[in-house]
């Protein structure tokens, strides 16, 4: 990782730019393990206030995604809090977890997300989170505008209407990290 400007004068490749980041911490919660959904949203919130664009320019995020019962909808909560958008705006994003395929890789796990993310932007494509058929039960995705990946597809760019005008979007996306004891981490790419 490297600034923009060194990496163009270096001659690198630049697979993606991290246009944002976002560190809190959730301060005491009942347990180790459980998730403040408020500080979650506060973290992706402030991300996307960085980047100052359109939160429907966001066509995929990858989720923390434990596939706990009480963790996965939390971080759902704190997603919609956060961007803003419900379901019946007919905004939609793709959303998915690493974790599905490779497991929980504990502080290699935004990385992972991370290299998730550039390898479906430079390939154009929507991966599918495995083991993802049955949807969990604690969370109702109708009144989310998140759509669990759970099919190979082609990454479209999203179109945003602009002063009347429809204009295509770069692929954008949000990656979510959150650590057991309350560190909470949000990119833009």
């Amino acid at each position: 990782l490297k600034p923009l400007s060194r990496a163009e004068a270096d001659g690198d490749q630049i697979h993606g730019v991290i246009r944002a980041s976002a560190l809190n911490h959730g301060g005491k919660t009942n347990g180790y393990t459980v998730p403040n959904p408020l500080a979650q949203a506060q973290v992706i919130a402030q991300a996307l206030g960085q980047v100052r664009i359109d939160p429907r320019a966001i066509s995929c995020v990858e989720a923390h995604g434990t596939g706990t019962s009480l963790g996965d909808p939390i971080e759902i909560a704190g997603l919609v809090r956060a961007f803003g958008l419900p379901a019946e705006t007919g905004w939609r994003c793709a959303i998915g977890s690493v974790k599905s395929n490779i497991g929980h890789a504990e502080s290699a796990a935004g990385i992972a997300g991370l290299t998730k993310l550039l390898l479906q932007m430079r390939h154009g494509q929507l991966v599918p989170s495995l083991h993802s058929r049955a949807l969990n039960p604690n969370i109702d995705w109708t009144r989310t505008p998140f759509v669990v990946q759970q099919d190979l597809a082609v990454w479209q760019r999203p179109v945003i209407e602009v002063d009347g005008r429809p204009i295509e979007q770069p692929r954008l996306a949000g990656l979510s990290s959150f650590g057991a004891g309350g560190s909470n981490a949000h990119l833009i790419i």
